[in-house]
């Protein structure tokens, strides 16, 4: 058996790719990537839409993405549509770019070495599937981006724990709705303090 499950490795290198619209977010105008995002949102709504009422067409898309939806996604809304949404409103309520990169990246990263490490070693489930060795995997991977590119290590330390936190907590609609959010929320909420 596989350290890391295939069908794991496929979401969370899909997940991945929201960095296009982070490096997209970073040189273009934020009225552009806001337009593009709801661009985004409208066609992957619609493609949800058609998918959840032609088989066929769930068919064709699940054979042609190959792995990337969970088996709980396969006849309902998947997580795409939330995730974009999620970067969305990010973008359009914060204006510190640090901040909204730093909240991106801690999605493509830290929930992708949470699921990661939490399916190829999660022993000690917290709830609902999550694991603390996941959390723990979220944490250090968000802390070490935050290294990189907050302010401070206090701010790294702070974007890193709530990362985790809600990375870890069911949330209503979906976790790569909110992370984005309340990440960029937090680490403004400090910026303000300091």
């Amino acid at each position: 058996m596989a350290l890391f499950p295939e069908d794991e490795i496929k979401r969370k290198i899909f997940h991945i790719l929201t960095l296009i619209y982070v490096i997209a977010f970073w040189y273009l105008p934020k009225t552009l990537i806001l337009s593009g995002l709801l661009a985004a949102i409208a066609i992957v709504l619609a493609g949800e839409y058609i998918r959840s009422k032609n088989e066929k067409f769930n068919v064709f898309i699940l054979k042609i993405l190959g792995g990337v939806h969970r088996k709980s996604e396969e006849h309902k809304i998947s997580g795409l549509p939330w995730t974009l949404a999620g970067a969305f409103l990010t973008i359009f309520l914060f204006e510190n770019k640090t901040f909204v990169l730093a909240s991106f990246l801690y999605l493509a990263f830290g929930d992708a070495v949470a699921a990661l490490f939490g399916k190829a070693f999660g022993k000690h489930k917290i709830y609902a599937g999550k694991s603390l060795e996941g959390s723990t995997a979220c944490f250090i991977a968000c802390f070490i981006v935050g290294l990189f590119i907050l302010p401070s290590w206090q701010f790294a330390l702070a974007g890193a724990v709530c990362a985790a936190f809600i990375e870890t907590v069911p949330w209503p609609l979906n976790d790569n709705f909110w992370m984005q959010i309340l990440n960029a929320g937090i680490l403004t909420y400090m910026a303000g303090l300091f």
